[in-house]
């Protein structure tokens, strides 16, 4: 009589650890998705570095730019090739908004939405890739962190 007793407990007991078994996986894997989303969210995004700003925005204003933009030239009053010029702006005004790509002139020039005589779209002859503004846009999202200005820079202007 106990044979077909136990008989029966052996299936029950199997199905039993197999919901014990998947209910601790469920609940582990629940925990280390929470812990991998926390982590994330304290990580500031790569556009919020000032190596971001140089390895991607820098080359992206260096050729496109500069050429009226930067050292002794200043069209407009803007200095680009600084962080002091770049968030002091030029005779409009400030052109970037940290955080705040949709309030920021840049934004609206590369995009070539704004005036179309002053300040004029830039660049004035070629519009940027959808790439290097989608760049631009992100940085000033993320906050346009960049580096500091070194003495010798900022001495320019």
């Amino acid at each position: 009589m106990n044979e077909p007793y136990f008989a029966m407990l052996r299936p029950i007991a199997s199905r039993r650890s197999i919901v014990v078994a998947l209910a601790v996986t469920a609940a582990a894997g629940t925990a280390l998705l929470a812990r991998s989303s926390n982590a994330t969210q304290s990580i500031p995004p790569a556009e919020a570095s000032p190596q971001y700003y140089t390895e991607h925005v820098q080359p992206i204003l260096q050729a496109n730019c500069y050429r009226c933009h930067a050292g002794l030239n200043h069209r407009g009053g803007l200095h680009l090739d600084t962080r002091e010029g770049l968030m002091h702006g030029g005779k409009d005004g400030s052109v970037i908004v940290p955080g705040h790509p949709e309030q920021s002139l840049l934004v609206t020039l590369i995009r070539h939405e704004g005036p179309a005589n002053d300040p004029k779209p830039m660049p004035p002859k070629s519009k940027l890739s959808d790439a290097d503004i989608a760049t631009i846009t992100e940085w000033i999202r993320a906050g346009a962190v960049m580096p500091m200005d070194d003495a010798a820079h900022s001495s320019l202007q």
